[in-house]
């Protein structure tokens, strides 16, 4: 239990320093830490990403950042998305949305770390809305916040810098994370979670975005990405690696 609360604060300083990342660390702690089946996992993590994000929305300045028609675009697609989602899920095997989880943090991953800046960032409305749909999906499939994919299409579809596309995607991480939990919970016909847990994770967790926020505050942008994208890398390669040694 204890590996289990410091992994929550982990998660914080993800959300808080990267604006993404918190699912990837929530959905593996609950399954491999707090021995969850991968079903409840999903609507666990669901849960505590959307709290820490509202929570550091709310408590930081990174409201203040929020691209308003990027997060509009990105929030009405991803709630339909989200819906098919569910839907989705409702009928797949366990182990199927793991590893769907984890190609999805190796794709990302390769994205946020091959990015390279430009003076003039180039957007598409079209290609964003599309992204969000497939993002609000995933988002309910996989159990992921959907931050580690919001953030590659805000810098390099919707045209942001990292710093306004980390406000605008922790906004998106709590609609989406919300509108996937309740479609999971009203699917399943179960809202029997472990709240107590949940709720001592997202209280640390909420500590810890806040403080990686402020640590954050100056850090380069490219390095923060890199960062990003090497915790993607080893979560993903953990996830698959267990997986497989089930399976043998």
């Amino acid at each position: 239990m204890q590996l289990a609360l410091l992994a929550a604060a982990g998660i914080g300083l993800s959300l808080g320093i990267l604006g993404s990342g918190g699912s990837v660390l929530a959905l593996p702690l609950l399954v491999y830490l707090a021995g969850q089946d991968v079903k409840q996992a999903i609507a666990g993590s669901l849960f505590i990403v959307a709290l820490i994000s509202l929570a550091t929305l709310l408590l930081s300045p990174a409201k203040q950042q929020i691209n308003w028609r990027a997060a509009l675009q990105l929030g009405i697609s991803g709630a339909l998305g989200g819906y098919l989602g569910a839907l989705a899920a409702k009928f797949a095997h366990p182990m199927l949305q793991l590893i769907v989880f984890a190609t999805l943090m190796l794709i990302a991953a390769r994205a946020m770390w091959r990015h390279k800046d430009v003076t003039t960032p180039k957007s598409n409305p079209y290609v964003t809305l599309v992204a969000g749909t497939l993002a609000g999906a995933l988002t309910s499939f996989t159990g992921a916040g959907g931050g580690f994919m919001l953030l590659p299409i805000l810098i390099r579809f919707a045209g942001l810098d990292f710093f306004h596309a980390r406000a605008t995607s922790l906004l998106l991480i709590f609609s989406n994370a919300a509108l996937a939990l309740m479609a999971n919970l009203s699917m399943q016909n179960s809202w029997q979670l472990d709240w107590s847990l949940l709720l001592a994770i997202s209280a640390l967790g909420i500590v810890g975005s806040l403080t990686g926020r402020y640590w954050s505050a100056n850090w380069p942008q490219q390095r923060l990405r890199r960062g990003f994208a090497l915790l993607l890398l080893i979560i993903a390669l953990f996830i698959v690696g267990h997986s497989l040694l089930e399976v043998i």
